[in-house]
């Protein structure tokens, strides 16, 4: 293993800028590229790493990079790889080929020339991963311009992919979206925060893991704990690693049963549920909102509203995001506002000054993260 490894941190295009201060925020120095940020420190950073960046997709480790024009120079570089440092071969193996703008263009040959590699230096023949889900060591392999990078993921799930949310309502909102929404918003562990369109629970729940100090890689197996460069000392050192709690009111309702049950079950895996007060009542039955006397004076709405693909819905959005619009605007000054908006036309009929902090995809779909004062709604 090199004394220093070069890391990629990986997320959503557009996010790139929360990812890096989450990075910089490690002590390590963030270089942001498109999709992700790159970063260099020792095998403690990569497992605090995978451990704590909420924004990120997933943690790459840059195995080797080389020029390459042909497939022949492509199987003698790799066999110089020393794969034994990186791989265990009882662990599944997974390899992603892509080519851009190269002579080597085949993306079958170049998987199979690197897991010929591969399994001549381990001596053995791992088994191929089946599924996209199925935990296993996963090398991306990427020709760009005659230039090969061998990569290897820093665990063997996706980083997004918590392990809490086993429960889904309609159009669930991924964690890693979630937590950068959370983030955007600039609410702070301490401060109130509401979520009335709450769906799976997962904007409340990133929000009361930040306030408790919990790592978000909290629940999935140790990182680099399927490779052979693993170390399980340096990993109780970084385990042991905390953040200190705050206090925060956090509400989170829906008008959908099955929603609020998924919810409910969803915070008790991620271990807080005990943080987060839910309520199955419609928009403006939600408690802060239908008696504002009743709420903090300092808060961030935090919420993915409703969306409609079908012309007979728009009049029914429209009145909800006017009742959002009015709602919150009573809660007072001290309140802020963060929507995740798939049409810009929907979120101005709520009234709020909104401001794009990022743009990104949802579903497939262009989503939009507006922040602003909640102040600004007209009555």
């Amino acid at each position: 293993m090199p004394p220093s490894l070069a890391l990629f941190a990986a997320c959503n295009p557009g996010i790139e800028p929360l990812l890096a201060r989450e990075v910089a925020g490690l002590g390590a120095e963030a270089r942001e590229t498109p999709g992700g940020v790159e970063l260099a420190g020792d095998l403690a950073l990569a497992m605090r790493a995978a451990r704590w960046l909420g924004c990120a997709s997933h943690l790459m480790l840059r195995v080797a990079e080389f020029r390459c024009r042909a497939p022949g120079e492509l199987s003698r570089k790799a066999a110089e790889i020393p794969w034994r440092a990186w791989l265990r071969s009882e662990v599944p193996l997974a390899i992603r080929a892509t080519s851009r703008a190269s002579r080597v263009f085949h993306t079958g040959l170049v998987a199979e020339r690197v897991r010929a590699a591969v399994e001549d230096a381990l001596g053995a023949k791992p088994a191929s991963a089946t599924t996209p889900d199925e935990p296993a060591a996963r090398l991306q392999v990427r020709f760009h311009r005659d230039v090969c990078t061998i990569s290897l993921e820093a665990t063997a799930t996706p980083l997004h992919r918590r392990g809490y949310r086993l429960e889904s309502a309609k159009a669930p909102l991924r964690e890693d979206l979630a937590h950068a929404l959370v983030l955007a918003s600039g609410w702070q562990p301490g401060e109130a925060l509401l979520d009335p369109f709450c769906g799976s629970g997962t904007i409340a729940i990133e929000a009361a893991g930040l306030a408790l100090g919990l790592a978000p890689g909290r629940l999935i197996p140790p990182p680099l704990s399927h490779l052979a460069l693993f170390d399980e000392t340096a990993w109780r050192r970084v385990a042991a690693e905390t953040r200190a709690p705050n206090s925060s009111s956090i509400c989170a309702s829906d008008r959908d049963a099955g929603a609020i049950a998924a919810a409910r079950a969803n915070a008790e895996r991620a271990g807080v549920a005990h943080a987060i007060a839910f309520e199955r009542v419609a928009l403006t039955k939600c408690a802060w909102l239908a008696a504002p006397e009743s709420a903090p004076t300092r808060g961030v709405l935090v919420t993915n509203p409703p969306f409609g693909r079908r012309v007979s819905e728009a009049q029914k959005l429209e009145t909800l995001y006017q009742a959002l619009g009015q709602r919150t605007a009573k809660l007072g000054a001290g309140w802020r506002v963060a929507l995740l908006a798939h049409d810009a036309r929907l979120a101005r009929r709520t009234g709020f000054a909104l401001e794009a902090v990022f743009a990104t995809k949802h579903g497939g779909m262009n989503v939009s993260a507006l922040v602003g004062s909640a102040a600004t709604a007209s009555d």
